[in-house]
């Protein structure tokens, strides 16, 4: 018997036990309840959406754990992510620390002696020890128990306590390291997907059901599938993984951590099956792939529901029939990623708005709209195309899609049939089908390949209709006694209702021919409507841009279907590595180039020109569809597709099958041919690497870059064989213009220069420098929009401001067009490349690399081969960073170099100078190149870094000091705000805290405690709360040396250069601060501070603007003028004031001179030899300063001597001296060293003096009573008309025999007679020169041209080609520009006189050479600005706080979207502008040929009128 002591033991063991469960239970309680409270705290959703239900509650207390939603869709991955760790480190953290509160409070009450409590039980402690271990287990260390709901994919995340893709053939991908690698392709492939603009972005993948088997695990018959069985398809269900990028988050980061979140296993990150036998056995394995898209939206929000891929119907379970004669229930989901724009869809020979057709595939889908983007409908469609293998779904196609008089309507006046019916009525062709698949009549069994010829599915449908009349009978003739009988089993029940639904869509009278028609559609559906074929039926009926995507869950083993049409897209295909990459824009597919399949090549050691990486590229102009089939040998295709061509490709393991819309595509057959060589191809860049500072980058890239531009352009390579096509299409069009074949008029264009933005501002500065060389060529800049809208839509959108429209712009004379395009796939000049090419068939580009879209284009246009290259190239490759630099400076180096080829071509025949009215000379493209040479060595100082890509000597680093100087001073300007709310911060919260604010801690540290006093100082502590952040802010100020009396608001910076200049520096400085903080953001504004900047933005002047203004190099008397009013601009902003503060100006050029009200001038060396004007200039000034030092020496000794009369003479001889200074020869060296700075009104000064006594000099003496410029001018005509008669007289002498012309031997005599050093080559080079009409004569206007070139023997010395005969402009080699002009001069002829036909290479040093330095030092100063603002954040907040500088909210780096103008018109404009243009040439050539018919009839009536008369008499 138990003792009354072994009762009390046990029931003291009991009580202990039962204590224990209880806190165990509690504290687990307490840890779940944690996790809930914190996922409701710290949720983005409106708190009570989410009550605390029973449920909860016994989850928690039972199973220990809790459901913590995780797919809010207002909730980014990057505020997702911390917000799940506080959610999941928040209970663990919690449970420690109640253990170690219990453990205290266990301790204390022991020593109190009250061990007697229950709450003094070490049960107490020792349970929440045990939650507290558990937590750190499950939450911290992530040990999750195997029966984790979160591979599920349910919408709930457990807390235990916690158009680019690729395809991956090659099975090393998944099994060497778990797809990581993988992933790190298609993040590669999203980064430069973004620069097309990504606001969000998503993957779909598709795995096994059940891994288990790649097969489903049961048939129609219920009997297990083997393994082995080649024929069955594996059940797919599809993993869609999206989400929306925030504003200084990274999307193809996101993208990939969802990816892992929804795919891949905890911790090590793994895509789930990559150890299965299903995607590692060589036979019959799965191929992983995914399918993804970057979206930028265009006629909505960027939401969640618009985010790619897009699904319509969600899975659903169907009887499908696949391989012989087997059907499965196997689940369908079809999804799409489109880029583009769906606009219109045709049924029935009608056009649906998108708009109406999604509210009616609501109604025909039996699925509510699961977006409102366009894109949504495209996948609805999709799911209604999709077809094969399924009767029920057929059935659902033919009714909605191809029946007799089928609308669309947003609220149908029909109900349509469900899913349910509509397998009801499939059951009828299934029997069918199941019937003749057995033998049927002839008792032969068949398969479904044989059921599908003509003959089958016409006995079929015979078949299917007999039954199906049978049963319409049945409803019909039984009524309602019938009906009653039917309702005894469900299933007759059913058919039933399916019948009498499907009879409202059939009319009753012609019910057999309706059905029977109903019927055919439906068996071709179930037997055509595969995915290609599917994609080739949307694409015929749809309208709009499509680059798009199709894959269904039940092909996605074997096959993908893409299609472009008005949008590009590229397939890469890497057979060594078993790698398939596609992507809309082209360098995103050589994401594969970057890395290496983990498991190794496939076809590792050979070197087999048919294994290296190879890139398709769509045909978006007509329009083409590709399907991939990396299935059995043979592919998958329905029957109305099998004519179509099978390219093998990646060794033969997938077959590509192309589709053309267009039957005017000129790629061919031939695949290989379309083909482009990714690897061992020197036109190929692959992508650069990732870098912590992309814009730092580019800087540092420009000297290297523009140097290898002009290495290159003196090399034989594919930039000189464009350049020569460019000059045969030159010497064309001003052949054509010789001979009158083209006409002359205002609205005419020989060159036709077009782009956006950036390259357009540039392209607009190179048609300047054109247009004032040649001014009788008619070149024009215009927008690549202005084109589309004009040409390019079927109403045209007129350019309200601009002297632009069809009639004013007249391109039917085949114009030259060079399209500027950097990145070569910009929406405007990629559609300008298609548009024009009705206009033009000498259209160029001028784009980054050889592989771009517009290049692909223009390949396509000519024969892709080198002589016929279209292409010039900066070399400069794919450029992720938004603020654009290096690309800039490459585009404009660029074409320098085709500006002065172009001047080249033209000016080396006379007919062309004299057609084109040129006014550049040889010399002025010689001083060109020399400037273009050197420029190499002043940008290597302004970035720091020289060609090599190495750090350059502190001594020549300088200036970029100076402009990085420049940069941290405004950036302090631009973080003193939070500075001053961070000293803000720091002051309340230790001043509030301790009690003591400052006034009032120093009353009581001197003992002041009267009532009045404590008033008194908490007074003076609330003005100073008030005024704290102001206080603050002039602390910093004084602290940091900076005006203090700035306002203390928001910075503004203006930019002041020259029109390109401006708009590209305001352009890289409003994106370096795109996604800065309110805190510390930026206006930027910019102007002409020769023209505009003063009535645009001194209105805005206030105390703290920040002016910086590009100075024009004001020592060039050319450009003296052009300074000194960008000088007057910046003093008239800086002159206003306020408060004795005012803008802060900082002035950038190559004057050393400092403007007084300025801040700050930064000085840029030139790097160039001084021009002839320079050189007098510092000639005097040397002289003078010679003359002021002896002047002062003589003085000295006259002090001495107190003679004055040898000083006289000592001043007049050094006057003597300094009036002929143009006479002098002083060395450069002694000239630079003793040259004073000079401001630009000194300048002016100088050089208007200099040019006053050149014009006294040449004008003679007189009586003359006039004003002096009156007078001057008189001369200045009578000389001229004086020196006409002197050239008569001189010509007269040259012409003995009075004949009005003068041949080659008489003018080389004469003008030996007169200049005996002049060689007859040098003669004979001039008289052809002014020879125009090439008669071997000079008339007296020819000749009166050769007199007035001083100059002409100083340019017959030039060469323009080089050593190997290439058309080359050969660099100046004077020690100062105008060396030999001074040389070959005529005697008297003053050298500042002659330095003004300078004056336009003076022009275009600033232009092309000068104003290009200018952007580099502000990019330079820029980026210093906004690393500084950008490495404030992270430090401050340990790493919490940041952004990337290198990118903006919208991402987009290339606009490749139609903006603002639509392209979808252009395929078919084009071809109406190619009929109408050859109809309008058709109609001139019929009128010129019957103008001529009608004067000669005219002569041969005029000659029968004379001859008559004479022989009748």
């Amino acid at each position: 018997m138990m003792t009354a002591a072994n009762k009390k033991q046990r029931q003291d063991g009991l009580t202990a036990s039962a204590l224990c469960l209880l806190f165990y239970a509690f504290f687990g309680l307490l840890h779940e309840a944690c996790h809930i409270v914190a996922s409701r705290l710290w949720s983005s959703r409106d708190v009570g959406q989410y009550g605390v239900t029973p449920t909860d509650l016994l989850r928690a207390l039972l199973g220990r754990y809790a459901l913590i939603p995780t797919d809010d869709e207002n909730c980014h991955d990057g505020e997702c992510r911390w917000r799940r760790l506080l959610v999941v480190h928040s209970a663990w953290f919690f449970s420690v620390l109640l253990a170690v509160v219990c453990h205290a409070g266990h301790c204390q009450l022991e020593r109190r002696g009250r061990s007697d409590s229950w709450l003094a039980s070490p049960l107490l402690p020792y349970a929440a020890y045990i939650t507290a271990m558990e937590a750190i287990a499950t939450d911290l260390l992530g040990w999750i128990p195997q029966n984790s709901f979160a591979m599920t994919g349910a919408k709930f995340m457990i807390c235990y306590c916690g158009n680019f893709g690729i395809i991956l053939l090659n099975p090393g991908w998944l099994a060497i390291d778990g797809g990581r690698t993988a992933l790190n392709v298609l993040e590669k492939m999203v980064e430069v997907t973004m620069m097309r603009g990504a606001q969000s972005g998503g993957v779909v993948t598709f795995e096994p059901t059940h891994y288990s088997s790649i097969l489903p695990a049961y048939t129609s018959q219920t009997t297990a599938i083997s393994s082995s069985s080649t024929s069955v398809p594996p059940s797919l269900r599809g993993i869609r993984s999206r989400t929306i990028n925030a504003k200084r988050s990274t999307l193809s980061r996101r993208i990939v951590a969802k990816i892992k979140q929804d795919n891949c296993t905890p911790f090590l990150h793994n895509i789930r099956g990559w150890n299965k036998t299903e995607y590692n056995v060589n036979a019959n394995r799965l191929i992983r792939a995914f399918f993804g898209h970057t979206r930028f939206a265009t006629s909505s929000k960027a939401s969640f529901d618009g985010t790619h891929p897009h699904l319509w119907s969600e899975r659903r379970v169907y009887k499908i029939y696949h391989g012989s004669s087997t059907s499965y229930r196997m689940g369908v989901e079809n999804y799409i990623t489109h880029n583009g724009d769906f606009e219109f869809f045709k049924v029935n020979g009608k056009y649906y708005d998108v708009a109406v057709l999604q509210q009616w595939l609501q109604h025909v889908l039996q699925c509510p709209m699961p977006a409102t983007v366009d894109s949504a409908a495209i996948a609805g469609v999709i799911d209604l195309i999709r077809t094969q293998g399924s009767f029920a779904l057929s059935a659902r196609y033919a009714l909605c899609l191809e029946g007799e008089g089928v609308k669309v309507e947003a609220e149908p006046a029909k109900v349509y049939l469900t899913v349910e019916e509509y397998e009801m009525i499939a059951s009828f062709f299934e029997d069918a089908l199941e019937e003749m698949l057995r033998g049927g009549d002839d008792g032969v069994t068949k398969s479904l390949e044989d059921c599908s010829s003509n003959e089958m599915r016409n006995r079929l449908v015979s078949a299917v209709v007999k039954l199906l009349l049978n049963e319409i009978e049945k409803v019909s003739s039984a009524g309602a006694s019938h009906s009653s009988t039917v309702r005894q089993t469900s299933k007759k029940a059913s058919r039933a209702m399916a019948i009498e639904k499907l009879s409202q869509f059939i009319p009753r009278h012609i019910e057999q021919g309706s059905l029977a028609a109903f019927v055919r559609v439906t068996i071709d559906a179930f037997f055509d409507n595969d995915l290609l074929h599917s994609t080739r039926l949307f694409l015929e009926n749809a309208k709009g841009s499509f680059g798009l995507c199709v894959v269904s869950s039940l092909d996605a083993w074997r096959q993908v279907c893409f299609a472009a049409r008005g949008q590009t897209l590229s397939v890469a295909f890497y057979p060594k590595k078993g790698l398939i990459c596609y992507g809309s824009e082209q360098a995103a597919v050589k994401a594969g180039l970057n890395y290496e399949n983990p498991g190794g090549n496939i076809m590792s050691g050979t070197d087999k020109d048919a294994d290296n990486a190879v890139r398709l590229d769509l045909d978006d102009l007509g329009g083409e569809i590709c399907l991939l089939d990396w299935g059995s040998p043979d592919p998958a295709i329905s029957p109305p597709n099998r004519s179509l061509k099978v390219n093998k490709v990646m060794n033969g393991s997938v077959s590509v099958v192309l589709l053309h819309q267009s039957k005017m595509f000129k790629g061919g057959t031939n695949l290989c041919k379309r083909m482009i060589l990714l690897e061992n191809n020197e036109f190929i860049k692959p992508l650069l690497d990732d870098f912590a500072d992309p814009v730092l980058k580019d800087i540092h890239d420009i000297p290297r870059v523009c140097s290898q531009i002009q290495e290159d352009w003196h090399d034989v390579g594919l930039n000189r064989m464009t350049a020569w096509n460019l000059a045969n299409c030159i010497r064309s069009r001003l052949k054509a213009r010789i001979d009158g074949r083209i006409e002359c008029h205002g609205g005419q264009v020989d060159i036709l220069v077009t782009g956006c933005e950036v390259s357009l501002w540039v392209a607009e500065n190179f048609v300047s420098d054109l247009q004032k060389s040649f001014p009788k060529l008619f070149i024009k800049a215009v927008s690549s929009n202005k084109l589309l809208g004009l040409f390019g839509q079927e109403l045209a959108m007129p350019c309200t401001g601009f002297p632009y429209s069809q009639k004013s712009m007249d391109l039917n004379s085949d114009p030259i067009v060079i399209i500027v395009s950097h990145s070569g796939g910009t929406f405007g000049p990629l559609a300008c490349s298609n548009l024009l090419q009705s206009f033009s068939s000498s259209i160029f580009a001028v784009t980054s690399e050889w592989d771009t879209q517009i290049g692909k284009q223009l390949r396509s246009m000519y024969s892709d081969d080198l002589l016929s290259s279209r292409i010039f190239s900066t070399e400069c490759g794919v450029r992720p960073a938004e603020p654009c630099s290096v690309s800039v400076v490459a585009t404009h180096q660029l074409l320098t170099n085709i500006f002065e080829h172009i001047c080249i071509t033209i000016i080396s025949d006379p007919h062309f100078s004299h057609v084109s009215g040129t006014q550049i000379t040889e010399r002025d493209l010689q001083t060109l190149e020399r400037c273009n040479q050197e420029n190499i060595k002043a940008l290597e100082e302004i970035v720091g870094v020289d060609r090599d890509g190495n750090e350059i000597h502190e001594r020549r680093s300088q200036t970029e000091r100076e402009l990085r100087s420049a940069g941290d001073l405004w950036s302090e300007h631009i973080l003193e705000n939070a500075k001053a709310y961070i000293m803000s911060f720091i002051y309340i919260v230790a001043t509030v805290t301790s009690g003591y604010p400052l006034i009032t801690g120093i009353a009581t540290a001197i003992g002041l405690k009267a009532e009045w006093a404590h008033h008194l100082t908490r007074f003076f502590d609330s003005l100073i709360y008030f005024w704290l952040p102001q206080i603050n802010i002039i602390i910093l100020r004084i602290f940091q040396g900076r005006n203090w009396r700035h306002r203390m608001v928001g910075r503004t910076v203006v930019i002041g250069d020259c029109p390109w200049v401006a708009q590209a520096a305001e352009a890289f400085l409003s994106k370096i601060f795109a996604c800065s903080y309110s805190i510390a953001g930026l206006n930027v504004l910019s102007g002409n501070p020769s023209d505009h900047l003063v009535h645009r933005h001194t209105h805005r002047v206030v105390r703290g603007s920040l002016l910086v203004c590009g100075r024009p190099d004001g020592r060039l008397p050319a450009l003296t003028s052009l300074e000194a009013s960008c000088c007057l601009s910046v003093n008239q902003a800086s002159s206003i004031q306020s408060i004795g503060g005012t803008c802060e100006s900082i002035t950038i050029g190559h004057n050393k001179s400092k403007l007084p009200l300025s801040h700050k001038a930064i000085y840029l060396k030139s790097h160039r030899p001084l021009f002839l004007s320079e050189k007098v200039l510092d000639d005097l000034d040397v002289q003078e300063d010679l003359a002021r030092q002896r002047n002062e020496k003589l003085l000295e000794k006259n002090r001495r001597t107190s003679g004055t009369v040898v000083l006289r003479r000592a001043i007049s001889a050094l006057m003597d001296t300094a009036r002929s200074v143009d006479r002098l020869e002083i060395s450069l060296s002694r000239s630079r060293q003793a040259k004073v700075p000079r401001s630009s009104a000194s300048l002016l000064g100088a050089y208007v003096n200099l040019e006053k006594e050149a014009r006294r000099k040449r004008t003679q003496e007189g009586d003359n009573k006039l004003p002096d410029h009156v007078s001057d001018v008189i001369s200045a005509m009578i000389k001229e008309r004086q020196g006409i008669e002197n050239a008569r007289r001189f010509f007269n002498k040259m012409d003995p025999d009075g004949k009005g012309v003068v041949e080659l031997k008489e003018f080389i005599e004469a003008y030996q007679n007169v200049d005996p050093t002049v060689t007859c080559g040098h003669l004979h080079q001039m008289f052809d020169e002014a020879d125009i009409d090439e008669d071997g004569k000079l008339t007296f206007d020819e000749f009166l041209k050769v007199s007035k070139m001083p100059n002409l023997l100083a340019e017959l010395a030039v060469k323009n080609r080089d050593h190997r005969g290439l058309v080359q402009v050969q660099a100046s080699k004077e020690r100062y520009f105008g060396e030999d002009l001074r040389k070959h001069v005529a005697p008297g002829v003053e050298s500042f006189a002659m330095s003004a036909s300078q004056h336009f290479s003076m022009e275009l040093y600033e232009s092309r050479i000068a104003s290009m330095q200018r952007f580099v030092a502000m990019t330079v100063m820029f980026h210093q600005m906004g690393m500084r603002v950008q490495s404030f954040f992270p430090k401050i907040s340990f790493g919490l706080l940041g952004y990337r500088m290198d990118r903006t909210h919208s991402i987009m780096r290339i606009a490749t979207t139609a903006s603002p103008v639509s392209g979808a018109d252009v395929r078919e404009r084009m071809d109406e502008l190619r009929l109408m243009i050859e109809i309008d040439q058709s109609v001139r050539l019929i009128c010129r040929t019957w103008k001529k018919w009608k004067a000669a009839q005219q002569r041969l009536t005029k000659t029968e009128a004379v001859v008559l008369p004479t022989l009748t008499e």
